[in-house]
C-alpha cells in the first residue's frame, strides 16, 4: 500500500530494499538511494512521514492509517495490524513487548503477509536475533493448495 499511495508501485523491491536499510544507512543514506533507483522526489516527500512515526504500536496504526487512507491494499494491511495489536493485548505480554517497525521490510518480495523480527532487550546490543513472515499457500509446492502458514528463523550465532 505505501508504494501506491507514494507512486511507486513499480519500484516496489527497490523501495524496501532501500527503506530497510534506515538503521543501517540513516534516513539521508535511504532517500539517496531511493533517488538511484528512480522514485521520484515527490514519492518521498509523500514517504516522509515514516521517518518519524512514534508512540505505541496502536499510535503508530493510527499514523498508518492516515498515510494509507486513499490505499485499499493497504488499508487492508492496516486491519491486519489491528487485528494483532487487538488480539496480543488481549493475551497480554508480560516479559517481550509488540513495536510496529513501518521500516522493516526485508522479505517484502516473498511474504505475502505481515512480517515480523525477533530482537533481544534494548539493554543488550545484539540486534535481529530472528524473523520470519506469512506466506498464502505455503504448501501448494507439495500439492496441499490454499494453506497458509507463518515461518520464522532464528541466527543460532546470535542466540
Amino acid at each position: 500500500g505505501i508504494a501506491e499511495v507514494i507512486g511507486a508501485s513499480d519500484k516496489l523491491i527497490d523501495f524496501t530494499v532501500a527503506l530497510d536499510k534506515l538503521d543501517k544507512i540513516g534516513e539521508d543514506g535511504v532517500k539517496k538511494e531511493m533517488i538511484e533507483n528512480g522514485i521520484s522526489e515527490e514519492a518521498l516527500v509523500k514517504v516522509q512521514p515514516l521517518f518519524s512515526f512514534t508512540g505505541t504500536f496502536a499510535d503508530k496504526i493510527n499514523q498508518l492509517s492516515h498515510l494509507l487512507a486513499a490505499s485499499e491494499e493497504g488499508m487492508k494491511g492496516v486491519e491486519e495490524l489491528k487485528f494483532i495489536c487487538d488480539n496480543v493485548a488481549t493475551l497480554g505480554l508480560s516479559t517481550a513487548t509488540l513495536d510496529l517497525d513501518v521500516t522493516l521490510a526485508r522479505g517484502l518480495n516473498y511474504y505475502t503477509g505481515a512480517i515480523f523480527e525477533v530482537a533481544a532487550p534494548k539493554s543488550v546490543s545484539m540486534g535481529s536475533i530472528g524473523g520470519g513472515g506469512r506466506y498464502d499457500d505455503l504448501t501448494g509446492i507439495f500439492g496441499l493448495k490454499n494453506m497458509s502458514g507463518v515461518g520464522i528463523s532464528f541466527g543460532l550465532d546470535r542466540v
